[in-house]
């Protein structure tokens, strides 16, 4: 039973720091984005029609640089769809439906120093 304890655990914690993700996001949050993401995550996409790879830090430039939804009378519509903790890593697919757009995002996490973070993101747009 302690497995279960401990990933139950785990879970709720991912589930904690997806939710600060996807509010930091909804908000335009550049400090709550701060620390969910760790410093050397990679951010990478292709929704520009060309491959695109940035650091975390010019992802959360880009992010405090533009409207927010919250800004912009948006509701907040953003989930996680899918969570899987392995040990001391783990992945999440969630959906976010903002400022005219309707992306997936799957997010790796790793547990470092006791704390979750997110190490990469990956997105699109569902519109594709």
């Amino acid at each position: 039973m302690r497995w279960q304890a401990e990933s139950m655990h785990d879970d709720q914690a991912v589930l904690d720091l997806v939710s600060k993700y996807l509010r930091s996001v909804y908000e335009g949050n550049t400090h709550g984005l701060r620390e969910v993401f760790h410093p050397n995550a990679r951010v990478e996409d292709v929704v520009t029609g060309s491959f695109r790879s940035r650091s975390a830090d010019q992802y959360i430039e880009a992010v405090g640089s533009r409207q927010s939804p919250l800004a912009a009378g948006e509701t907040f519509t953003m989930a996680p769809r899918a969570i899987e903790v392995l040990g001391d890593m783990a992945t999440v697919t969630a959906e976010l439906h903002f400022l005219g757009n309707h992306f997936y995002n799957v997010l790796s996490l790793l547990r470092c120093e006791g704390r979750w973070l997110i190490m990469h993101k990956l997105f699109g747009s569902a519109d594709r």
